[in-house]
């Protein structure tokens, strides 16, 4: 006799693969920003924010913006592919950092593309 599937059981299968398939697709829609130019184009002089916080890339080199309440600044550089911050406040550290876009969301990740990853919503 053939084993049975039962109709909640199938249901609940195929309802995790099209979430798995959906997340992938979703994931799918980040293109890398690979130019200095690109980069202006879709990202200097937009507020870009992060729950509570928020940051302005300018055109002059410069960023400013607030992060835990506390003024940001710092100054920026596309360097290799890769957008290179160097911060005046905060950790006062370098840190060049992949990003990728689909529509208003901008995923950043740092360390070259090998440290923890954010998304922007810019405005």
């Amino acid at each position: 006799m053939a084993p049975t599937i039962k109709p909640t059981c199938l249901l609940m299968t195929c309802a995790g693969i099209l979430t798995f398939a959906a997340s992938q697709a979703v994931a799918g829609d980040f293109a890398r920003i690979t130019s200095e130019s690109e980069f202006n184009s879709l990202v200097v002089g937009k507020k870009l924010t992060l729950d509570e916080n928020y940051v302005t890339v300018k055109k002059n080199g410069t960023l400013k913006g607030k992060f835990g309440g506390k003024t940001l600044k710092g100054n920026w550089a596309w360097r290799d592919g890769y957008w290179c911050r160097t911060l005046t406040t905060h950790s006062k550290n370098t840190d060049c950092q992949l990003w990728t876009v689909s529509g208003n969301q901008h995923k950043v990740t740092r360390d070259r593309g090998n440290g923890k990853t954010f998304t922007y919503v810019a405005n």
